[in-house]
């Protein structure tokens, strides 16, 4: 949430339980609990309830890891090139209702910053933008995330520059 952001004030009733875990993890967090309830909520609004629409599961990073190197590298490829212009597209246009180059890229930075698969860097100079993705799920989940990335803007036509390495995932628009 900005600064700027006008915020609502609202009661809620919630169990004993779920309050009592609520105080830990703030407190684990280092942060209020209304803090903590407000992104939480962001969260839902922003990701999660477009994730339940497509029947998107969750899955731990280890197990997608495990996954990824079970996997030859084609079919890494195959399964990006099919799913990168699906189920994105679809939360895409759900929430923003347009595919657009902006709306793709609120995509990328919404699924690293709720998805946990990733680290978004972006920094824009002479006209020209560059995105870095930084991971930790191995040379496999940079094919993996390149992959879905080219399925991505490719849908609108944009072939950006790419690099990647072991951790990281690099685009220049």
């Amino acid at each position: 949430m900005s600064k700027k952001e006008k915020t609502a004030t609202r009661s809620f009733r919630v169990s004993e339980s779920a309050f009592k875990a609520l105080e830990e993890d703030a407190a684990r967090r280092n942060t209020s609990v209304n803090t903590l309830v407000n992104q939480i909520l962001v969260a839902y609004t922003n990701w999660d309830r477009f994730l339940e629409r497509v029947g998107a599961i969750r899955t731990s990073k280890s197990a997608f890891s495990l996954l990824l190197n079970a996997s030859s590298d084609e079919a890494i490829i195959e399964a990006a090139r099919v799913s990168g212009p699906d189920t994105p597209k679809s939360i895409i246009l759900a929430k923003h209702g347009v595919l657009s180059t902006n709306t793709i890229l609120d995509y990328v930075r919404s699924a690293t910053m709720y998805g946990g698969f990733a680290e978004y860097s972006e920094v824009e100079t002479q006209g020209k933008m560059t995105i870095t993705l930084t991971h930790d799920l191995g040379r496999k989940g940079s094919i993996f995330m390149s992959g879905i990335l080219e399925s991505l803007f490719g849908m609108m036509d944009i072939h950006p520059k790419m690099s990647s390495s072991e951790h990281s995932v690099v685009l220049e628009i």
